[in-house]
């Protein structure tokens, strides 16, 4: 996408050509770029390297532990300290200890950075000069739970103690954690007008919760973009094609996708999502079946009233860029009488707007430095296809070839 973004959506294209630079191949684990990756990001100027999950392996995937958390709050002063004492000092607290933990056990560590993860990266650095870190966020499948993410990782960063004008952060981001990223560096190119809409249509979650106050003051006392943008060097693994990036927002971008290429079409297209067979899917044979299927139109409907409201109006800024495909001739549909037929039509929209958008098969994004489409083999069919990359057994492999690819365009 452009400078001064705007947040606007990327587009859904079956490209005739990549737009961006793309490489496809058959990659294995002991394939690894010969260099030391603490000695090379070091180098850098690589302060921080955070690592961020995706969607419902976090702390509060359904939004239950925040309403929690404002009920507790919204208790007159007086009988609050009683409250979170009954409470277990906090109820939203308790449910997302439990949340993170429940989704550490079910989903292994196809599923998220778990600690074992990260104690393997500090290894792989041997050097305590770069903080390695987790971030974790609500993981929820809408708007508002990515874009109360994108806020939380700014005031994170801005919290870091580092010279954005020499030094760098390095963060990967594993499915959504990657749109979330998308946001980011709309809020870092810090286009005044944008911005303002983006913090207007959280409505009083924007104006209350105190992780939003302080990112809209810390932006509004900052230039545009601001600083952090020059030391933001981000990897996206397994993220879904969403929302658009601002090029004032970042310094580098590189996207990372287990695909397989499909006979009869452009190698870097993939497979359309649906349909496809239950087995196809299961064994991942055509890549990331995840990446491939989480476009716009597959975000989840938040439980309450105002969390909603908060989604929707969060989705008319940032999906105003999405053109709605037109949708075309369906066989089945064809069969029957024409009444019949436009009542169909207009009563399942959505869904067939959603198959348009699939038939695109769309593995590369719109905007970065470059694109990695590999086939990490057969036998990685882990959660759909998308549990790969936070293997720790891929980790060396993924962390040199990134700090190799990261030193030779940095420093070209």
């Amino acid at each position: 996408m452009p400078r001064v973004n705007r947040f606007r959506h990327q587009p859904y294209v079956a490209w005739k050509s990549p737009p961006i630079s793309t490489t496809v191949s058959a990659v294995r684990t002991d394939q690894v770029a010969n260099l030391d990756v603490g000695q090379t990001l070091r180098r850098l100027r690589v302060r921080h390297w955070l690592f961020v999950h995706g969607t419902f392996v976090g702390d509060d995937p359904f939004g239950v532990a925040a309403k929690l958390e404002e009920m507790t709050e919204s208790v007159n002063p007086m009988l609050r300290p009683l409250v979170k004492k009954m409470a277990m000092e906090s109820w939203g607290r308790v449910l997302r200890g439990i949340n993170q933990r429940l989704g550490d056990r079910m989903m292994g560590e196809t599923g998220s950075y778990r600690d074992d993860y990260l104690d393997d990266a500090r290894a792989l650095l041997k050097t305590n000069e770069i903080k390695v870190e987790r971030f974790d966020w609500s993981s929820g499948n809408d708007h508002l739970a990515r874009a109360e993410a994108a806020v939380k990782l700014f005031n994170r960063l801005a919290d870091l103690p580092i010279d954005p004008a020499t030094e760098r952060l390095l963060l990967w981001g594993h499915s959504h954690a990657g749109n979330v990223f998308a946001l980011l560096t709309n809020l870092l190119a810090n286009d005044r007008g944008s911005v303002k809409a983006f913090f207007t249509a959280a409505g009083r979650i924007g104006d209350e919760r105190a992780d939003w106050k302080k990112a809209a003051e810390r932006l509004a006392a900052a230039p545009s973009p601001h600083p952090l943008a020059k030391a933001l060097c981000l990897v996206t693994l397994g993220t879904p094609i969403r929302y658009g990036w601002d090029r004032d927002g970042y310094a580098r971008l590189l996207h990372v996708v287990q695909h397989r290429p499909v006979s009869g079409r452009a190698e870097w297209l993939a497979k359309p999502a649906l349909p496809q067979s239950l087995d196809d899917v299961l064994k991942a044979k055509y890549g990331d079946w995840v990446q491939s299927f989480g476009v716009a139109g597959t975000d989840l409907r938040p439980m309450d009233r105002e969390t909603r409201d908060a989604h929707r109006a969060l989705g008319e800024v940032l999906e105003a860029g999405v053109i709605e495909p037109e949708i075309g001739q369906n066989s089945l549909l064809e069969h029957l009488p024409e009444a019949a037929r436009i009542r169909v039509r207009e009563k399942f929209k959505d869904f067939l707007v959603l198959l348009e958008r699939l038939h695109c098969g769309q593995r590369v994004p719109s905007d970065g430095d470059a694109v990695w489409l590999f086939d990490y083999g057969a036998e990685e069919t882990e959660k759909l296809g998308h549990g790969v990359y936070t293997k720790r057994a891929w980790l060396p492999f993924h962390a040199t070839r990134i700090a190799d690819w990261l030193m030779r365009t940095m420093e070209s």
